[in-house]
């Protein structure tokens, strides 16, 4: 399983990202997986990349909010997610934990 974590530099909630990633790893009983970090400095790095805004989760190469779906634009800034709580800059740990065990479940 290939999991990658795409930040842009202008925003400030890395840690955020990175401790929800973490705990939505721990609770679908993911381990040995070494998460590929990006920093997004420029829109010619997210476009590179496929950045939808910072941060973008990719659970073997799709995004978790989107999956098969994802739109085509791309974005070096800030990122949203519509959560039951309203727009959030992180996303639930419900949506990576689907990610993950549906990446699971495929690699059977």
């Amino acid at each position: 399983m290939e999991v990658t974590l795409l930040l842009a530099e202008r925003c400030s909630h890395h840690d955020q990202a990175r401790g929800v990633l973490k705990e939505a790893l721990a609770e679908a009983g993911v381990t040995g997986v070494e998460v590929k970090e990006t920093l997004i400095r420029t829109e010619e790095d997210a476009i590179t990349v496929k950045c939808l805004g910072s941060p973008t989760i990719r659970v073997d190469g799709f995004d978790v909010e989107y999956m098969e779906r994802e739109p085509e634009e791309t974005s070096a800034g800030c990122r949203y997610f519509n959560t039951p709580a309203g727009w959030k800059p992180i996303p639930e740990k419900g949506i990576i934990v689907r990610a993950l065990t549906r990446a699971k479940e495929r690699a059977g």
